[in-house]
């Protein structure tokens, strides 16, 4: 997404050993303006406002996409552009980001598998195709990070919205980009190829794949291009998907993990062997990294390799989502939603988000400062814990509940419930002990270490419970969308009311992502 550098410490990779500090206490300050009062909920059921919400969401996302977005049309955004909010001042969110333009149209390409002959897909491929045509002329243009002779250029983070490149002052280079860009593009190129079935081995398939991907080098095509910057650079030292923080990154290296793997199918496919090779060797060397994020000691992955920080983060939920396709394929993916690891850190972030935040927080919670027997349950979800941005500046009052975070938590839980209903067993390690034992709290089961399967009451709770707490999860989004049914980047950490730049592309598409994952799960 689009994320801003805030001017906080950048806290450079470093191999030295030091000790952790404590995670800052939750600040419990009444807001400015609504000091006396909560956000109060839309009395719809979840199901009825999640029927209106979909397509509020999906026009407010189309919105801020050119050509056609009403956001857009007219002040000079290019064709293919994705402004990451309509907010042109305080804060001032008017750009394409790499990044949060592939997610947005990662998005668009799920609707457009769903019905690629219908007018919705016809005008999907149409902003695919300039998105494409628009990134091409990107990837060729001079910018801060550097060109595209030696791909360098391939690392600037965002772009005005005529294309231009950005040339103040930021937190680049950014390795996310271009693995999701590729992995975008490759996502669009397979669902239209088995949408026109007869493409591939028509005499039209060069004029339609050599843009996308073309065994040359040096790589003059889009996908190519992006896996070739990829697989040279992504054990080099970048700034984080906050932009905050220089170093080794878990969501960096998951995006770029995937989009090696599934580069080198690619590669394989167009006859690009030698290529198809190296992705896949330097895919394995990123898993061989990829098991040290997970730390010992804290009992949860981290974000950022030997970061000052906690490790918590919303980019734990992302990478995994995001690294994690949707259909069940051969590719073997590190810490997918419902992985152990994944389970336990959302855990931990969710308790300390819980605690930090007291508009999650209840009058009998307050009263109540037991956590040992904390049950796991909806809650919104920011950064991570030491996060100061307010949505509009670093703020002494700290950060606040993001949608988009709020929401990948949701998919994170509908994912799993899917996969555990696929597979038909569910195994509980001494490792991911906690999770279950906090999921299943109320429900009066002895949760132990074993394999369960569906004749068994563990397995078809923990299931349910996965479905009922990702609503949770929707239900607080529920609660602090206004009554148009906006999104912003943030809500308040004690009124609830919504802050930081309006109508975020971002927390559009992360919403429709999580109700994408729930329709699944209930086999709608």
């Amino acid at each position: 997404m689009l994320v801003r550098r805030l001017g906080l410490a950048c806290f450079i990779l470093d191999a030295a050993a030091f000790s952790i500090p404590a995670l800052p206490p939750p600040i419990h300050f009444l807001g400015v303006g609504h000091a006396q009062q909560q956000q109060q909920p839309i009395l719809d059921t979840l199901d009825t406002w999640i029927e209106k919400e979909e397509k509020i969401a999906l026009d407010k996302l189309f919105a801020n996409v050119a050509p056609g977005g009403r956001n857009v049309e007219g002040k000079g955004v290019a064709p293919g552009t994705v402004v990451a909010s309509p907010s042109t001042s305080e804060p001032d969110y008017w750009y394409q980001w790499v990044r949060d333009a592939a997610i947005t149209m990662s998005s668009l390409v799920d609707l457009y598998f769903d019905n690629p002959s219908s007018s919705l897909g016809s005008k999907i491929a149409a902003i695919l195709d300039a998105y494409t045509s628009l990134q091409r002329d990107i990837q060729h243009t001079s910018n801060p990070s550097g060109s595209f002779d030696d791909l360098s250029g391939l690392g600037e983070p965002k772009f005005s919205v005529d294309g231009h490149p950005f040339t103040g002052s930021w937190g680049r280079p950014q390795r996310d980009g271009p693995a999701l860009r590729a992995l975008t593009l490759m996502h669009y190129i397979h669902e239209y190829n088995a949408s026109h079935p007869n493409l591939w081995s028509s005499n039209r398939a060069g004029d339609f794949f050599e843009p996308y991907y073309y065994a040359s080098m040096p790589p003059n095509s889009v996908i190519k291009a992006d896996l070739e910057y990829v697989s040279h650079n992504w054990n080099k030292s970048g700034f984080d998907l906050w932009e905050e923080v220089e170093g080794l990154h878990f969501f960096n290296l998951m995006v770029s993990a995937r989009s090696l793997k599934e580069g080198s199918d690619l590669a394989s496919a167009f006859g690009d062997h030698n290529a198809a090779e190296w992705y896949a060797e330097q895919a394995g060397y990123i898993d061989k990294l990829l098991s040290k994020f997970w730390n010992t000691k804290k009992s949860h992955l981290v974000e950022t390799l030997w970061s000052k920080r906690s490790g918590l983060d919303c980019g734990i939920l992302l990478g995994s989502l995001h690294a994690t396709p949707y259909e069940e394929s051969g590719t073997q993916n590190m810490y997918p939603p419902w992985s152990d690891e994944v389970l336990i850190s959302l855990l931990a972030l969710a308790r300390d988000q819980h605690d930090r935040f007291p508009v999650n927080k209840s009058p009998a919670e307050d009263k109540d400062g037991a956590r040992e027997n904390f049950a796991f349950k909806g809650t919104g979800i920011g950064r991570y814990p030491e996060d100061m941005y307010d949505g509009y500046s670093n703020s002494y009052r700290g950060g606040n509940p993001w949608f988009l975070c709020t929401s990948s938590a949701a998919e994170i839980l509908y994912r799993s419930a899917t996969h555990f209903s696929l597979s038909s067993n569910i195994t509980i390690t001494k490792l991911a002990l906690p999770f279950y034992r906090s999921l299943l709290v109320s429900s009066g089961l002895d949760v132990e270490v074993g394999t369960f399967g569906p004749s068994d009451a563990i397995y078809n709770s923990v299931i349910e419970k996965l479905k009922t707490i990702g609503d949770g999860f929707l239900e607080v989004v529920k609660t602090h969308v206004d009554a148009e049914g906006s999104m912003s980047e943030q809500f308040d950490r004690v009124t609830g009311f919504m802050r930081g730049a309006r109508d975020l592309t971002w927390s559009y598409g992360a919403f429709l992502g999580a109700l994408r994952a729930r329709k699944m799960v209930r086999g709608t």
